[in-house]
């Protein structure tokens, strides 16, 4: 029972910290964009446009680079995240200093 509770305790936090990473992502085109959904789209298209035109050395280039950005920035989230892995009921519980009267 307790290789259960501590696997899918993992795979939760696996999933939100690339959840964080895709969003992280998402914000980085959206500020390209000026935050305007128009302009994301636009940045997109021009992003894919540019990435089918471009050789198949350039493509694996830029695979490359997408992955180890990724990679950074899963490791960087993921220590921002720590403490929620380490400690059962991680970021939610509060340290209050209120005492029970009862």
């Amino acid at each position: 029972a307790d290789a259960c509770y501590h696997s899918l305790r993992l795979i939760g936090w696996l999933a939100v910290t690339l959840a964080c990473v895709a969003a992280l992502w998402l914000l980085f085109f959206a500020a390209l964009g000026n935050f305007r959904f128009g302009g994301t789209v636009l940045q997109l298209e021009n992003f894919a446009s540019r990435y089918v035109a471009a050789s198949a050395e350039r493509q694996d280039r830029f695979a490359h680079f997408f992955w180890l950005t990724s990679a950074g920035l899963f490791a960087a989230v993921g220590f921002f995240r720590r403490h929620s892995l380490a400690l059962p009921g991680g970021g939610a519980t509060s340290h209050s200093r209120e005492t029970n009267n009862g």
